[in-house]
């Protein structure tokens, strides 16, 4: 393996390995059974990319759909884990959810400040929701995930700059009561438990429905200090749905959903140390004498503070969506308002010492969105979306930072930080998109956004009576800054073709140009010089993205393959780099992103029973105009200049060049039993990475995760009972790797890593029922 690309021979011990493992759970006379012999056909995909119901096969984006019953058979639970399945899209952690984000073809927005919202749109039943924060919760109800890739401005516009995360939950059944639910157990003490039910009010007309989910876990990291287990699971959320139809011509969809989340997390274990590093003058403790008898290491499962990690979340929204047929158009409304509020803190300095033991937020985000948009009927000469958004959001965060940063301070004192921030976002658009159907075989593509967007933000910082000064770095001395303001207007555009061969192959090629709106910094530590000199607004991101597809479904339609090319370049985009050496967030505009490669998705079912699917993407990333700071111990034989490195050529953080995953299923009909025989396996690899440029410590080596699932099903379709394990090869890994808080000099660091439960093997019954 070199510069994280998978060697020939590595893909073929991965094919090896999952064929292996298959054959052993299904075994092989399994295959010639004369139930489940005969022609297959794949169902057909339908998608919602474009805003309206279409084969996925006739869509020129590049979409990777995952359904609800891939989402059950993987044990996927929730954004974080959805790279699993869709090899594009990758989840970077962070000390708390607010901090956290997901990245497409390697681009995404991570950083904690409020004033900057995501390159990344997760959309859920038409609505988009304003903060990444917001935006992870428990898959509960959900009928299929659209993972849209590039820039999705012309039709989805809020923050789809990189790519768009479209969830479809599903909708109430007018015609008969339905319901499911499950129960699984599993390694941590882990207890999932979900359900949904569905009845018709009025047959045919009028359906209501009522989901809910529970799950809990054990912490799988120990505080030695107290023996607290923490990164443990608790959560839960109810969603209730209305559908109306009285005529063809008209429907009425409404929603209304509560999810909270109470979690001793984020908590970060050490990696390495610098054993000399001495806190509270010279004859204070070392980092090794702090650390003692504590596990430290790589995939280390043991922590040693004395403050208080937690993430406490809950959102709520409601929306209504009305469709009207017309005739001539389809005239769609969907207005929709969120709320969303999260109160956590992390002891940053991750030791028994109070170096940085408070150091949380309180936040609470506000959104309206009102979308109303005209289509034609399917099958004209000139088929079109158009439509227009408004966006209104409000964000009010309170942050306290607090500590001696290893100092010694009169009688005993701390320095401390009180940040009051807010910051509304309006943002209203026009937009369209159409295409016209030149021949039966032949279409031309175009499309147009207008967005004006206005920012209004005020900032706060206080020094509280009591504290000895400012806190360093991440905080400063008293500043208030009530009136901060940005506003922008764009037109983003796309414009394409697209030939239908036959009845089995397509191919398109498109060009569209993306927008993100500007940025206010917001960061605790923002100064009046930064300010006074405007660099407080960062300029939006403008992206250029190239694309050329292939969508096939040969041998009679008993295989997908679908092929996509694409060539994306962001300009000043909104990066946040993070200064081990003075504890300091900074914002700025990059200079230049760039990400090319191809994506694959194929699936082949050479008998009804029995299904192989494989989803690979490359990605080559480049970042170009770029000096964030030097990592610790970086010399200027190393590039080091001034504080500052020049990573002109680098690849993107946490951005794989290749990532794959590959699955089989099977089902097999046992004689004389009135239950069937399941068994699946897959197997996701993502090759090398670094989490800071260029540090060699912060780079996390390619892995695969192994999964597998046994169980029995009725023939009836309503019960089911599967073990499952994921992991099975107990792969260890790292989601984050970062520096150690304080712990670091001329020569180097001591570090941190961010562990999930994923990162261990786990093994688990679940029961299923359907009806």
């Amino acid at each position: 393996m070199r510069h994280g690309i998978m060697a020939p021979a590595a893909v073929r011990r991965a094919s090896l390995l999952l064929g292996a493992a298959l054959a052993a759970i299904l075994g092989a006379p399994a295959l010639a059974q004369g139930a489940d012999d005969g022609a297959a056909t794949l169902g057909e995909l339908v998608v919602t990319a474009q805003k309206r119901s279409e084969r996925l096969q006739d869509v020129p984006v590049s979409v990777n759909v995952v359904s609800a019953e891939t989402l059950q058979n993987s044990h996927i639970t929730g954004l974080q884990q959805l790279q699993q399945l869709s090899p594009s899209l990758s989840f970077t952690p962070s000390a708390n959810t607010r901090g956290q984000g997901l990245s497409v073809r390697g681009i995404g927005t991570l950083n904690f400040s409020d004033g900057v919202e995501p390159s990344v749109s997760v959309v859920v039943d038409g609505v988009v929701i304003g903060r990444s924060a917001a935006s992870f919760f428990d898959f509960n109800d959900v009928e299929r995930i659209e993972v849209l890739r590039g820039p999705q401005g012309m039709l989805f516009g809020k923050n789809a700059a990189a790519g768009v995360i479209n969830i479809v939950t599903a909708r109430p059944n007018l015609n008969e009561t339905t319901g499911r639910a499950s129960l699984s157990y599993g390694t941590f003490d882990e207890v999932r438990a979900k359900g949904s039910v569905s009845v018709p009010l009025k047959a045919g007309e009028a359906a209501a429905s009522l989901s809910g989910f529970y799950n809990r876990s054990d912490g799988f990291i120990t505080n030695v200090f107290d023996g607290r287990d923490m990164n443990g699971l608790n959560s839960w959320g109810v969603r209730g749905k209305v559908a109306w139809s009285p005529d063809e011509t008209f429907d009425l969809y409404a929603t209304l959903d509560y999810t909270r989340a109470d979690q001793d997390c984020c908590v970060t274990t050490s990696r390495s140390i610098l054993p000399t590093t001495r806190y509270l003058g010279p004859t204070g403790p070392t980092r090794a004498s702090l650390f003692a008898g504590v596990d430290v290491g790589p995939f280390s499962r043991e922590a040693n503070f004395d403050g208080l990690a937690f993430n406490d979340q809950k959102t709520w929204g409601a929306s209504i969506e009305a469709s009207k047929d017309l005739g001539a158009v389809i005239l769609t409304s969907i207005t929709a308002y969120r709320e969303f509020n999260v109160v956590d803190n992390n002891d940053s300095d991750n030791s028994p010492l109070n170096l940085l033991n408070i150091n949380g937020a309180d936040q609470d985000q506000e959104q309206f969105t009102q979308e109303i948009r005209i289509s034609s009927p399917a099958g004209q000469r000139l088929e079109y979306v158009a439509g227009l958004f408004y966006f209104d959001q409000d964000v009010a965060t309170t942050t306290e930072v607090r500590g001696n940063f290893g100092q010694v301070l009169p009688g005993n004192g701390y320095f401390h930080n009180f940040i009051d921030r807010a910051i509304r976002t309006k943002n209203y658009a026009v937009f369209g998109q159409a295409t016209l159907n030149v021949t039966d075989q032949f279409r031309l593509i175009g499309g147009l956004r207008y967005t004006n967007e206005k920012l209004k933000a005020r900032f706060l910082r206080t020094i509280p009576a009591g504290g000895l000064g400012a806190v360093p770095g991440l905080g400063g001395p008293a500043f208030n800054a009530p009136n901060l303001t940005a506003k922008d207007d764009d037109v983003s555009y796309k414009a394409g073709a697209q030939y239908k061969v036959d009845d089995d192959l397509m191919v398109y090629a498109t060009y569209s140009r993306g927008y993100k709106g500007q940025a206010i910094n917001l960061l605790n530590n923002l100064s009046a010089a930064v300010v006074n000199s405007g660099s407080h607004v960062l300029r939006p991101e403008k992206v250029h993205n190239y694309e050329m597809g292939l969508r096939s479904t040969p041998f009679d339609r008993r295989v997908t393959f679908n092929l996509t090319a694409f060539h994306t370049e962001f300009r000043n985009f909104q990066a946040q780099t993070f200064d081990a050496a003075t504890t300091s967030f900074a914002l700025s505009n990059a200079g230049k992103l760039r990400s090319r490669g191809v994506e694959l998705e194929t699936q082949y079912s050479p008998i009804r029973a029995f299904q192989l699917s494989a989803n690979v993407a490359y990605a080559d990333t480049r970042v170009e105009a770029f000096a964030p700071a030097c990592y610790p111990g970086q010399t200027a034989a190393l590039g080091c200049a001034g504080g500052r490195q020049e990573v002109t050529g680098s690849d993107l953080t946490n951005a794989p060049k290749w990532s794959y995953t590959l699955a089989a299923r099977y089902r097999h009909a046992l004689e004389n039993a009135p239950f069937d025989l399941i068994a699946d396996a897959s197997y996701s690899y993502r090759s090398s990475v670094f989490f800071t440029y260029r540090d060699p410590n912060a780079r996390q080596p390619g892995y695969g995760l192994l999964n597998a699932n046994l169980g029995l099903a009725s023939q009836d379709g309503r019960y089911e009972v599967i073990a499952f394990a994921r992991n099975l090869l107990d792969k260890q890994f790292v989601s984050g790797i970062g520096t150690g808080f304080l712990d670091n000099n001329a020569t180097g660091a001591g570090y941190t890593q961010t562990l999930t439960p994923d990162a261990f093997r786990r093994v688990g019954v679940e029961a299923r029922v359907n009806f």
